[in-house]
């Protein structure tokens, strides 16, 4: 009896496939959870710095939009100052 598996029947199969998904999976609920503890080691002012809560941590790291290669960069916005301010 052979222990040894051919790899063509592995990446037939999708396990592969199934275990990169899995590990990736877990690595990125890891990431999470340290921005989660790190945001929450945070004064309130310096999470108001930012512009959140404690209320709105564990949004913003999981279920925020993130910017990426298909979303583009939110454009800076040019202030305009009136006439009086000068």
């Amino acid at each position: 009896m052979s222990t040894t598996v051919d790899m063509r029947q592995l990446r037939g199969s999708g396990l592969i496939a199934s275990v990169k998904a899995r590990w990736l999976a877990y690595l990125v609920r890891r990431i999470e959870r340290a921005a989660i503890i790190h945001l929450q080691a945070m004064s309130d002012r310096e999470l108001h710095d930012i512009g959140l809560t404690r209320s709105e941590i564990a949004w913003a790291v999981r279920e925020c939009p993130r910017h990426g290669p298909s979303m583009p960069a939110p454009q800076p916005t040019v202030q305009r100052h009136s006439q009086d301010c000068r």
